[in-house]
């Protein structure tokens, strides 16, 4: 039996738009079976918002996931890291702030699309949260075009895994959660090109795309992200993939785990890759 049956390496808590204290989280990792268990924190940004870690409050999260990771270390493998958002002109540095976080591991993510051409905060669409703000974002930042705030959205991840590097890439097609297939068609010949853009820079960069599985059990999606085509082009390049449950509750530690590996089995994948192991699911 593989040691790393299951794994989950997406946790937010209580410190930042989780619920729940982090040791939570570990024990209910462990009573689920779980071998390897990551925590990622928002990273801290520079303007007022409800989700990310406030600047004053990482040291004391980044010490107590050191400090769990020490206690349980006979029990479970704990990593500690962030779920760093690539903002043009507001984000640091990824590797930079890793390493002064002394973090394990990140996981890259756009929560926040800037309108090209823009450094006014104004003009930032939040494409989480609830679907009236992202529609108004699109009317309002992207004059109504959601063609034109897609492919914003899909650039801003192509220049932050070229020029960041992430470990993982985070719900690689989040921008269709609230789409429900009404404001764009992702069949079309421009939003294909536009993703398989963003995987040639996965591919260049060996960063690990994940199979995020919040969508589904929240109730928000069919489909995980990515979905299962854009699963089937990743394998087409050879790019490392692993599945996270993006758990905000202990509870979910485990969410549709098993499902999201079954996907990656069916489309054809032979082993998950994580930045610490590899698993065979063949």
């Amino acid at each position: 039996m593989n040691p790393f049956s299951k794994y989950n390496f997406h946790t937010h808590s209580h410190f930042d738009d989780g619920k729940e204290p982090l040791e939570d989280f570990v024990q209910a990792a462990i009573e689920a079976g779980l071998k390897a268990y990551g925590f990622s924190g928002h990273s801290p940004l520079p303007f007022d918002n409800h989700w990310s870690l406030p600047k004053d409050v990482l040291p004391e999260y980044l010490a107590e996931a050191k400090r769990l990771r020490e206690k349980y270390k006979h029990l479970i493998d704990i990593y500690v890291g962030l779920e760093i958002d690539y903002v043009p002109g507001y984000s640091e540095n990824f590797s930079q702030l890793m390493d002064s976080c002394g973090l394990d591991y990140g996981i890259g993510s756009v929560h926040l699309v800037m309108k090209p051409g823009s450094k006014d905060p104004s003009d930032i669409w939040f494409i989480d949260g609830p679907r009236e703000g992202y529609i108004e974002g699109i009317k309002t930042i992207f004059g109504g075009d959601a063609r034109k705030a897609v492919l914003a959205y899909y650039m801003q991840q192509a220049a932050m895994v070229e020029t960041q590097k992430p470990d993982i890439i985070g719900h690689l097609d989040k921008v269709n959660m609230h789409n429900k297939g009404a404001l764009f068609d992702t069949a079309s010949n421009w939003y294909r090109q536009s993703v398989d853009h963003l995987l040639d820079a996965v591919s260049g960069a060996g960063t690990i795309v994940e199979v995020n599985t919040r969508g589904v059990y929240s109730g928000k999606t069919d489909d995980f992200f990515p979905n299962n085509d854009i699963l089937k082009r990743c394998l087409d390049r050879n790019i490392p993939v692993m599945v996270s449950t993006d758990a905000h509750h202990p509870s979910q530690v485990d969410r549709l785990f098993e499902d999201g590996t079954k996907v990656l089995k069916d489309i054809g994948f032979k082993k998950i890759t994580t930045p610490f192991f590899e698993l065979d699911i063949s």
